[in-house]
């Protein structure tokens, strides 16, 4: 049995230590409260931000994004200036983030000071409470130039003194490699943003606009775009050289098409299917012209082997897409079984007014000097930007090269 002298021991000891307990129990449900507080501050800040991101993605101006992301605070029942709440929308969003001066970028902060339920024993009257969000454009909005190889150096290089201009949409590298984005020489890149789930690497007199390292990757916009069917050959091992004016007819070209010497070449409007041999354009072809034409390069592993698609040399090329029907907006495309190659030459005078889409194979863009070429969206494996040329590109071109953009989070 317990003498009376433990029991009063016991008994002090509780008397001891039960304001103890009850502080701890007090702090226990105080910062309970708080973390639930903050989980909801935080879900409002995201809310906002994204929204605000998403409003300057779509055109709208910073006044109007910034009063979307007080309106979604609002509505996740934080109003600025009531209840001690403050909300703070920047835009660009600072810091120390490669895209601190891009304005197509948000900061929502969020404080609120929490008062105390049974802390206040120990002094403790309230606890001051904030979440921060920052959004802007993900991977999944549109891309001006996007490289699907998720693995391998150099899966997108700009080298020489090769220029590359995406004002109005992004640049994506899926490529989880360190040297993922290669740049290299006086190159010069230029886009609304540019974003490598890898690393990249710069060499020499480079200009490049603020990378994002570590994104996620991003999808294939084309990759639900069916292709083409197609059905025996309407001309087979299509060859012409000399000179003089010709003008072709869409239809499937088993054994490709060769095209040498000093010929002007006038493409009908329609779809050409290269089965086997793809397309060569050889010697001082100029002007090749072509409006709502389609590409696509295909082939066989028998009678009509998968060749590369080459439009280089001395030539000059005005072609545009259709802008209506299945393949609006889409000008080169390579069936996904044909992993050779692609080269692209432009010159001085050439036009792309469309999409160039590679999905399984490597696509060489290349130039001569004092060139400005604009291009639609460019989707390929892998990509290398060579020479001296100055290639402008968008995505506004068809429905092929259109879709939802989005913005993600970054804090």
């Amino acid at each position: 049995m317990k003498t009376s002298s433990q029991k009063g021991a016991i008994t002090i000891l509780v008397a001891l230590l039960l304001p103890m307990l009850i502080g701890l129990m007090a702090l226990a449900i105080d910062m309970g409260f708080v973390f639930v507080k903050r989980n909801q501050m935080q879900a409002a800040a995201d809310s906002a931000a994204l929204l605000a991101a998403n409003s300057r993605q779509h055109g709208e101006d910073i006044n109007i994004a910034t009063d979307l992301a007080y309106m979604a605070t609002a509505a996740n029942g934080f109003h600025d200036q009531v209840e001690n709440v403050a909300v703070t929308v920047t835009i660009p969003p600072g810091g120390s983030q490669s895209f601190a001066s891009d304005t197509h970028y948000v900061r929502v902060t969020l404080t609120q000071p929490v008062h105390a339920f049974l802390a206040w024993i120990f002094g403790v009257t309230k606890t001051d409470t904030s979440a921060t969000a920052i959004a802007g454009p993900s991977g999944g909005g549109n891309p001006c130039l996007l490289t699907l190889g998720t693995t391998g150096s150099g899966a997108l290089s700009v080298v020489g003194n090769s220029v590359v201009t995406a004002s109005t949409c992004g640049i994506y590298v899926n490529s989880n490699n360190p040297s993922a984005l290669q740049l290299t020489g006086n190159a010069t890149v230029t886009a609304r943003t540019i974003q490598v789930v890898g690393g990249y690497t710069a060499t020499g007199n480079t200009n490049v606009s603020s990378i994002i390292t570590g994104a996620e990757a991003t999808k294939d916009p084309f990759a639900n775009l069916p292709m083409p069917a197609f059905s025996g050959c309407n001309f087979t091992n299509y060859t012409q050289s000399g000179g003089g004016s010709l003008t072709l007819m869409p239809g499937t070209y088993c054994g490709g098409m060769n095209i040498s010497g000093n010929h002007a070449v006038t493409f009908s409007p329609g779809l050409y299917v290269l089965y086997g041999g793809g397309i060569n354009f050889s010697g001082n072809i100029a002007p090749i012209t072509g409006n709502g034409v389609t590409f696509y390069n295909s082939g066989n592993g028998s009678s009509y082997p998968y060749q590369s698609l080459n439009l280089g040399s001395n030539v000059s090329l005005n072609l545009s897409a259709p802008t209506s029907g299945t393949y609006a907006g889409m000008l080169l495309m390579q069936d996904p079984l044909n992993t050779q190659a692609a080269t692209v030459i432009g010159n001085t005078g050439t036009t792309l007014a469309g999409n160039l889409y590679f999905p399984k194979n490597a696509l060489t863009l290349n130039g001569n000097a004092g060139a400005d070429i604009p291009i639609g969206s460019v989707v390929s494996q892998k990509i290398s930007v060579t020479g001296s040329t100055q290639f402008s590109m968008t995505n506004i071109y068809g429905s092929s090269g259109t879709g939802t953009t989005r913005s993600g989070l970054y804090q």
